[in-house]
C-alpha cells in the first residue's frame, strides 16, 4: 500500500462486520456536529479504531453540509486527506452508503445545527 490504511487488523474486521440497515433513524452527535446510525459503530475497536471511525463521520459531515474539506479551520487538508485514504482502503461501512441524506435527515441534520449552533460558536 502506499498510503496509510485508516483501519488495520481486527479494527477493520469490526468495521467490515457491520451490516447498513436503510431503515434506522439518524442521531445527532453535539460535540461532532455530525449525524451518524446505529449501523456505523461497533463495541471492540480500539482507541485509534474509534478515533478514526469519529474522523469518517466528521469528514462524512462536509459532504452533508456540501462544504470543502479544506473549510476546516484548524485544518484543510486533514479531513480530505482522511476521507481520501478511507476510500483508497475500500473497506465496508454502512456510512458511505449516506453521503446523499434523504429530505427527513436532511431536516433533521439542519434543526439540529440550528439548535447546537451556540454551543458549537
Amino acid at each position: 500500500m502506499d498510503f496509510e490504511p485508516v483501519f488495520v487488523g481486527n479494527d477493520l474486521k469490526l468495521i467490515e462486520s457491520l451490516v447498513y440497515n436503510p431503515d434506522l433513524e439518524a442521531g445527532y452527535d453535539h460535540i461532532k456536529a455530525c449525524l451518524g446510525w446505529e449501523d456505523e459503530v461497533i463495541d471492540g475497536l480500539t482507541p485509534e479504531g474509534y478515533q478514526n471511525l469519529c474522523d469518517l463521520w466528521i469528514a462524512r459531515s462536509f459532504i452533508h453540509r456540501k462544504l470543502p474539506f479544506s473549510s476546516h479551520r484548524l485544518d484543510p487538508l486533514y479531513f480530505g486527506d482522511f476521507w481520501e485514504r478511507a476510500l483508497k482502503q475500500g473497506f465496508s461501512w454502512p456510512g458511505f452508503k449516506r453521503l446523499t441524506l434523504t429530505e427527513k435527515d436532511q431536516v433533521f441534520y439542519d434543526k439540529m445545527r440550528v439548535e447546537t449552533a451556540d454551543f458549537l460558536a
